[in-house]
């Protein structure tokens, strides 16, 4: 049985990978009346952060005020996406049998725990660390192991994404994906599902 569980966020526990795309991009045309998909093709959007897709536009940095406008916006809209339906008996299993959850996204690190907080879903986790000062998930799954003093053998890591596959096969963490179309080309290589329904029995 495993002992600490790292969930990503946006496309594993909550369906908001378009809904924070679409928001960004409805900003961005509404402020600057600009389509920035004439400057970012749709398949390199995603390598962006929300803050490097508003500077792009507007060609110049933003400011902190319209930081905090951006992460109002995409928070308030993340926050009514759909939640993974399974997350709740997932926790309770991890509950019953002690496995610590971690969250560890590349949302922004206190925009992350608002939303969690505005979801009502703060408890289910023991820690909730977003992305900042440009620290990747592969330093911060290290960070992990180190502080919790435990083997990598004792973690899984659950994402929808290609790099959270390259940060734990990185740390030597097992990895189970949730199917999305950046994880394809591991087809065969990992375990996967559609939801995390599939997760408890990569936990034992």
């Amino acid at each position: 049985m495993k002992k600490i569980l790292i969930l990503d966020f946006d496309g594993t526990i909550i369906d908001s990978n378009f809904v924070k795309r679409d928001t960004i991009i409805k900003y961005i045309n509404n402020k600057y009346d600009k389509n920035i998909l004439n400057n970012v093709d749709s398949f390199s959007i995603d390598k962006y952060s929300r803050y490097e897709l508003v500077s792009i536009a507007k060609n110049n940095l933003i400011s902190n005020k319209e930081k905090n406008e951006i992460d109002d916006l995409v928070n308030k809209n993340v926050s009514e996406s759909k939640l993974d339906p399974y997350l709740f008996n997932l926790f309770k299993f991890c509950s019953k049998n002690k496995i610590k959850i971690f969250i560890v996204s590349n949302t922004p690190d206190q925009s992350l725990k608002e939303i969690i907080k505005k979801l009502q879903i703060n408890h289910y986790f023991d820690k909730v660390i977003g992305k900042r000062n440009l620290i990747n998930k592969e330093k911060i799954f290290k960070e992990i192991i180190k502080d919790e003093m435990i083997s990598p053998k004792e973690i899984l890591s659950v994402g929808d994404h290609i790099d959270d596959y390259f940060a734990s096969i990185k740390n030597m963490i097992q990895f189970h994906g949730i199917i999305n179309h950046s994880l394809l080309i591991l087809k065969g290589k990992v375990t996967f599902s559609k939801s995390l329904k599939g997760v408890i029995k990569s936990l034992h």
